[in-house]
């Protein structure tokens, strides 16, 4: 069978900070002024066999805010700029789940192997100014780079035995089964 949805949600009230100053002392105020888009489309595809069985399922998504959290409103750095959308550090824009199982093994094992395959989450570039001694924040291009893509496995193996009208399953579940590094 084949599913596919499509999907946009639009977002404010958003948590941000405004500064204040009264005498010396500086404070900021929390207050509902941030917004922010999702948007994205879903399809799965699922087959069924004699033997084997799968899975696979796409997901294409973009989330984008004026500002990355309600924490990002209390930071050190003030900027005084039009609110602009960027896109979030949670943000995974591709995402693709492979699944495959089957429970016609030899000796009666029921096997699932599941893979995960995601984009990385965006980041903000650092540059270096004033002759190389000083690091900052490229503002200008909020998010702009991406880190590398991730690539998971995960295999579950299972065996059923009957006692009269009852039955006990015996499992192992194998977790990153390339022992890659998580992003």
């Amino acid at each position: 069978g084949v599913q596919a949805g499509l999907w946009v949600k639009d977002m404010d009230q958003l948590t941000t900070a405004s500064e204040y100053s009264s005498g010396i002392y500086k404070y900021k105020v929390a207050k509902n002024g941030d917004f922010g888009s999702a948007l994205g489309f879903d399809i799965t595809v699922e087959l069924r066999g004699k033997y084997l069985s799968s899975t696979i399922q796409y997901t294409f998504s973009q989330a984008k805010a004026s500002s990355s959290y309600d924490e990002a409103a209390f930071g050190s750095v003030v900027v005084d700029a039009p609110l602009q959308e960027f896109l979030m550090p949670y943000d995974r824009t591709h995402d693709l789940t492979l699944s495959l199982y089957s429970k016609k093994l030899p000796w009666g094992l029921n096997a699932g192997l599941t893979g995960f395959l995601q984009s990385g989450y965006p980041y903000t570039a650092l540059y270096t100014y004033a002759g190389g001694d000083k690091i900052a924040e490229d503002l200008k291009n909020k998010n702009g780079m991406r880190s590398p893509s991730s690539m998971h496995f995960n295999l579950s193996l299972s065996k059923d035995i009957k006692f009269g009208k009852s039955s006990l399953t015996f499992g192992v579940n194998i977790f990153n089964v390339l022992n890659e590094p998580y992003a």
